[in-house]
């Protein structure tokens, strides 16, 4: 009897054994997440090799009410100086050049924009993946100015906005009404790079909310440089249907020297929130139809002006 049960249980394993080996028992096929996109900031762009945020921004909650968690911080980095841009012509193929004006008078940095006499520019285009929220310029769009000097980079923007909403700060000041300024350094030396590099900038102004939250400058890239931007100088004025920014940027928060007919690759974007009380992003703009946050090719183009104004 023992022997017939021992039978049995050699049977019944050798059966289990094969079954392994059916086409109905192969193993599941691994799922693989997809990539998220990288469109809207370069929050969502994080890599292993980031080098942590010091200090430790608190995150803002969905019905935050935009009170600061901490005090702004003065934690700018100082900043080697970068490979120069170039001035052998060099354009990316996305919209027309945009030409910063050289300024012997730069303008007072109060929001007032009553002094800019240089070129306007457009912000107007939704950007890939963020456009499905965006109802037109009216939503949001801006008419932008841009200018240097040997020390520092100027922005001036008018922007037009039916629901005005800024309750973030610091890095999270793109979950509200904010302007995006990005910069490659090096246009010559990676043109074809599609990653973000030491090079590549992203700045980010916010006007605050016109109360309990102050206009500031933040860094999001380098990301071994992600911090608030003390030495940017930025003020706002709320209009009837938006509000003017202007800021003053310090070459040296760049690391360059700038040198007129230099160009760098360039996108100014803006991010939208239609959500009072609301910490959340709902939509893009931007100068440069094909900007994506880590892919510099999908960049403008900027041209410092001439000195002598031709």
């Amino acid at each position: 009897m023992a022997s017939r049960a021992r039978i049995l249980f050699v049977l019944l394993t050798a059966s289990a054994l094969g079954a392994c080996s059916l086409p109905g028992a192969a193993a599941p096929t691994p799922f693989t997440f997809p990539t998220p996109n990288l469109t809207h900031t370069a929050i969502f762009a994080a890599t292993p090799t980031d080098t942590p945020l010091a200090p430790t921004l608190p995150p803002l909650d969905a019905t935050s009410t935009g009170t600061p968690l901490l005090a702004t911080v003065d934690v700018e980095t100082p900043v080697a100086t970068s490979t120069p841009g170039t001035v052998d012509g060099t354009v990316r193929p996305n919209g027309s050049p945009v030409t910063a004006a050289y300024l012997t008078a730069p303008p007072i940095i109060d929001g007032d924009l009553s002094e800019w006499t240089t070129t306007a520019y457009q912000a107007d285009q939704t950007v890939p993946y963020a456009g499905d929220n965006w109802t037109g310029v009216s939503d949001v769009s801006a008419t932008f100015y841009i200018g240097w000097d040997a020390q520092y980079l100027y922005i001036g923007v008018s922007r037009t906005d039916d629901q005005f909403v800024q309750v973030s700060y610091g890095r999270y000041m793109y979950r509200g009404d904010d302007v995006e300024l990005q910069l490659d350094l090096d246009l010559d030396g990676d043109f074809a790079t599609t990653l973000v590099s030491s090079d590549d900038y992203q700045l980010g102004f916010s006007p605050g909310n016109f109360g309990s939250l102050s206009p500031e400058a933040y860094r999001w890239y380098p990301r071994s440089l992600e911090s608030y931007l003390t030495s940017v100088t930025v003020d706002a004025v709320q209009t009837a249907d938006g509000y003017d920014l202007e800021a003053r940027i310090p070459w040296a928060v760049l690391g360059v020297t700038p040198v007129e007919g230099t160009h760098y690759g360039f996108a100014l974007s803006l991010s939208d929130n239609d959500q009072p009380g609301v910490s959340t992003w709902e939509s893009m703009v931007s100068n440069v139809s094909t900007r994506r946050t880590a892919d510099p090719t999908t960049w403008g183009t900027l041209v410092l002006g001439a000195a002598d104004g031709k």
